[in-house]
Order: C-alpha cells, then structure tokens, then sequence
C-alpha cells in the first residue's frame, strides 16, 4: 500500500498523455482592408488683409482709395446728396455711330443687368427713352443729367464725337454711361478707374464694379455723404 499514491500519479499521468494538453486559442484578429490614402484638395486662404480691411472683389483694391473713389465719383465737392436711377433706364442711340459704338453699349446694359437692385436698361427706338446717347459728327463728349431733387434720375443725355478714334469714342462711352448711372464727378485717385483723371481706364475696372454694387445694392437716393459712407464701410467690412 505504500507504492499507492505512486500509483495513482501514474494513472494519472497516462490519463493526461491520452487526451493530450490543452490547447491555447489565437487572439481574436478582425478582417480588415488597408485604404489608400485620401487625394489632397487644394485649398486657398487669402492671408493678405486682416479682417478689418477687407476688400470686395479684388485683393488688389485698397479700401482706403476705393472709399476715397467713391465719394469723389457720388458727390464731387459741391453735391448734397447720393443719386441713382430708380425706373428702368430706357436708351437710345442717335446720330451717326457705328456698329461697334452699337455693340459697346449693348455689352454695357447687358453686364448692368446683373448688378444687384439695379432697375433694369433697355434699348428703345420710341420716344419715351430717358438716357439719350447721341453721335455727333464733331464737338465734345458731354454729358448732361437731370433729376428730380431728392436723389432720382429723371433722366441724362451723352453726347460723343465722331471724330474720335473707336478705342477713344468706347472709352468715352464707357465712362459717360457710368457717369448717367450716378457717379457724375471725376476723381483723383492711384486706382484705375474710368473716372480718374490720373489714372484712366479705358473700360469700368473692378473698383468701378465695386462702386456699382455699392451704390445700388446699399444706397438708397436722397442720402448723404455721411450715410453713404457709412453704409459703404458696412459692406466692405462685411463677410
């Protein structure tokens, strides 16, 4: 009986050498597909204002000079108040122009047309026409508005030579009719503009653009110099 726990751990070795040791399972691994890395896009920050001088349309534009261009261009140095047309401008052509001289103003109206709250230009051949653009045969580039007193346009004639060359007489009609939009004064000023007299364009520029929109998106006839400005500097320091 001695020999018996012997025997026992014998058994109980064979027992264990029949059913073999156990054995250990793998750490569970999910499936998984290696994506390709992501195309970058390219991404522009404009860095060149700070927040406090922003610029419409066109970084190149200080605002500083296009607030200078504007007020010059609205009120000169004598006008009480900001003007702009309220109807819809009606044109017509006269006297002895050109195909091109035709198509240069058409392309004008067409690009008024998208400019915000502006009321909207047309060609007419009737007489009820309130923006007269007339071709004389020699005489200087005039231009002549009328308004009712409280800041509308009633209506404005332009008068170009023909003695022009093209490029002169569309430079010339390019600034008139910006002239019959409300900005009837010439300025002094570093931005190309058609309206200044230091440094001419020889079409609207975008500081031109710019005015435009700020004169019939924000402005409203009647207002003063000191309210137009302010509502100017509200637009350009807006998002």
């Amino acid at each position: 009986m001695r020999n018996r726990p012997a025997l026992l751990l014998c058994v109980l070795l064979l027992g264990l050498t029949a059913c073999g040791a156990p054995i250990e399972e793998e750490p569970f691994s999910a499936a998984f597909t290696i994506r390709p890395e992501p195309e970058l896009t390219e991404v522009y920050f404009d860095t060149s204002y700070a927040e406090e001088t922003q610029i419409l349309y066109d970084d190149a534009l200080n605002a500083d000079q296009l607030r200078a261009l504007f007020a010059q261009a609205l009120f000169g140095a004598d006008a009480a108040i900001a003007v702009r047309w309220v109807s819809p401008v009606r044109y017509v052509l006269r006297g002895s122009f050109t195909a091109d001289d035709a198509q240069t103003v058409s392309d004008l109206a067409a690009d008024l047309k998208t400019v915000p709250a502006f009321p909207g230009i047309r060609e007419t051949t009737a007489d009820d026409a309130n923006l007269e653009i007339r071709f004389s045969e020699a005489g200087q580039v005039r231009f002549s508005p009328k308004t009712d007193g409280s800041g509308r346009i009633l209506s404005a004639q332009i008068t170009i030579p023909q003695t022009l060359e093209s490029a002169q007489r569309k430079a010339a009609l390019y600034q008139s009719i910006l002239r019959a939009c409300g900005f009837f004064f010439t300025a002094h000023t570093p931005l190309e503009s058609v309206l200044s007299e230091d440094t001419p364009a020889a079409a609207l520029t975008e500081a031109d653009w710019a005015m435009l929109h700020v004169l019939y998106g924000s402005i409203e006839p009647g207002e003063s110099e000191d309210v137009c400005l302010q509502k100017f500097d509200q637009v350009m320091l807006s998002d």
